[in-house]
């Protein structure tokens, strides 16, 4: 990150200097506010660091004047005074923070990866939108329906979060790739993605699984296993099907959540742990607590901010995307040439109802793919795969025909005169 620094103190200036490249930014310093003009204009840098006062001039004017040439620079206003009035007016000046002298080096390395961790996921976020408008994805998902772009603008924004997300969604609609997607947009990207299935576990082993255990704390634990939580670290797990856990193991998992400490099985210690999590279910969330499926007071912890997703059936028009999107994931992996669809084999996938989703229909381009001689998939091959569908509609949503008037019977129209 190209930072500038202002700063008239030559020893303070130098510190800062080294800072800044020790944590991996590339600075240019100044000492006056006339040389922090021409700077400005010849570096453009993201990030400017100013002292309040200099001797020809005021920190905050500078700070002011960048920000007018150029909205997106980021400021750090440095003074010796503790001004609660001097904060302010740095805060309005469009400064992201106010240190004072003299700088702790943690201070300013806090500051500084907090701004560029900002900065990494806007640029990340102005890539997705580009490639969301370009190609209908965002992240590995894929769609222009309206219902997904729905969902794209609500992920988008939850991901900026550490809220806990409550995903649902019927098998194979893509749950956890919607967990993955809000992960690579959140402050949390650089760090570990955790997935665990909670019904692919047995119910006596997830405890160890989730939390770890000690050497010698069951039959078999002939050593100490670190579990999920901690290897999830100041990143995200993901706990898929998390109705299927057991009573007693949510009881657990909700004291874990509210005290932010765990115990791995058969410890005497307890763990500090920074996780954000999301958690998913294909069943409706409020009929599983209702049932009994999931603990009340866990599901609301669990279910800040719920995100549905919709069944592939609800969302028709996104199958010729998909189908392409899926085609070219396979192409570049297997390279046998299979480069382009029949338009009546997109049909036919558009006439079957997909009780697996998104998930069967990878599955079937997949197969569509190994099968196909040539470099086109062609109709015959889908209708062989999905048999009983028909390649003449296209995949435009189904709208419901009208109800037809009944005429009436002979009898009735009799009796009418």
């Amino acid at each position: 990150m190209k930072t500038l620094i202002v700063e008239d103190d030559a020893a303070l200036r130098r510190g800062l200097e080294e800072a800044v490249e020790a944590l991996g930014g590339e600075p240019r310093a100044v000492g006056t506010a006339r040389h922090a003009m021409d700077a400005l204009r010849d570096f453009q840098p993201h990030l400017l660091i100013v002292d309040i006062s200099l001797p020809d001039g005021d920190g905050l004017e500078i700070l002011k004047k960048a920000r007018e040439a150029q909205p997106d620079l980021d400021g750090i206003v440095v003074t010796g005074s503790s001004s609660i009035d001097h904060a302010i007016e740095a805060l309005r000046a469009g400064a992201a923070d106010y240190l004072l002298k003299p700088l702790r080096p943690a201070q300013l390395e806090a500051v500084f990866h907090r701004i560029a961790e900002r900065r990494r996921l806007e640029l990340e976020l102005d890539t997705l939108r580009g490639e969301l408008a370009e190609t209908g994805r965002l992240g590995d998902m894929v769609g222009r329906s309206g219902v997904m772009q729905s969902v794209f603008e609500v992920l988008r924004k939850v991901a900026q979060t550490n809220a806990p997300v409550l995903i649902s969604g019927p098998s194979g609609s893509g749950k956890e790739v919607a967990a993955r997607t809000i992960h690579r947009l959140s402050r949390r990207a650089g760090k570990p993605f955790v997935a665990f299935n909670c019904g692919a576990v047995s119910p006596t082993l997830i405890e160890s699984e989730l939390f770890g255990h000690e050497r010698g704390s069951f039959t078999g634990a002939d050593r100490r296993r670190v579990g999920y939580f901690e290897e999830a670290s100041a990143g995200t797990l993901f706990l898929d099907e998390i109705t299927e856990m057991s009573p007693e193991l949510q009881v657990r998992l909700l004291r874990v959540l509210e005290e932010r400490t765990l115990r791995r099985v058969g410890g005497s210690q307890d763990i500090r742990v920074d996780v954000r999590l999301l958690s998913a279910t294909n069943r409706d969330p409020e009929e599983a607590m209702h049932e009994g499926k999931i603990r009340e007071d866990l599901f609301y912890r669990l279910n800040v901010f719920p995100l549905r997703l919709p069944a592939l059936k609800e969302r028709l028009e996104d199958i010729p995307l998909l189908a392409e999107y899926f085609r070219r994931e396979i192409e570049e992996q297997e390279k046998a040439g299979v480069l382009v669809w029949h338009p009546k084999a997109i049909n036919a996938l558009c006439d079957h109802d997909w009780p697996g989703n998104v998930r069967e229909l990878r599955n079937i381009v997949h197969r569509a793919y190994i099968l196909t001689e040539g470099d086109t998939i062609v109709p015959e091959t889908i209708l062989r795969l999905l048999p009983g569908t028909s390649t003449e509609e296209g995949c435009e949503p189904k709208k419901s025909k009208p109800a037809r008037r009944k005429t009436p019977s002979r009898a009735v129209r009799s009796s009418a005169r």
